[in-house]
């Protein structure tokens, strides 16, 4: 799991958090979440991180990594939400590109953005579908 230096992938990796690692939460922005791991801070999204113990009920400050299963070995791991097909170049279905593959979004871009599908870097690509 990726740590950055600010809440979106277009953000420096910091480091990284193997599953089941405890963190401390700091702040949270946009889905994003500012975390403490032995001395080190920095930002990553929320959807890998799950609260544990009757303390986290009270105060959910105490976190655990969880690094989620990787995208079958047909679809590109930097993406989440649709299967990104391992190709010399994928585009967006609804754009203008020339393939040889595709993908109907929208999709999480979780890693490097290798093909390019996240246009206004706001970590979403293929909005429009």
């Amino acid at each position: 799991m990726n740590v950055r230096e600010g809440p979106k992938t277009s953000y420096q990796r910091l480091f990284q958090l193997k599953n089941g690692e405890t963190v401390r939460e700091i702040t949270r922005s946009n889905g994003w979440v500012k975390v403490s791991a032995d001395g080190r801070v920095g930002w990553m999204h929320g959807d890998y991180l799950r609260a544990f113990g009757t303390e986290a009920k009270k105060k959910p400050e105490a976190i655990k990594a969880t690094v989620k299963k990787q995208a079958s070995p047909r679809c590109d791991p930097n993406y989440a939400g649709a299967c990104v097909p391992i190709a010399s170049d994928v585009d967006c279905s609804s754009g203008r590109g020339n393939g040889p593959a595709y993908v109907r979004g929208p999709v999480r871009v979780i890693g490097r953005d290798i093909y390019r599908l996240d246009g206004d870097g706001d970590g979403i690509g293929c909005e429009r579908g």
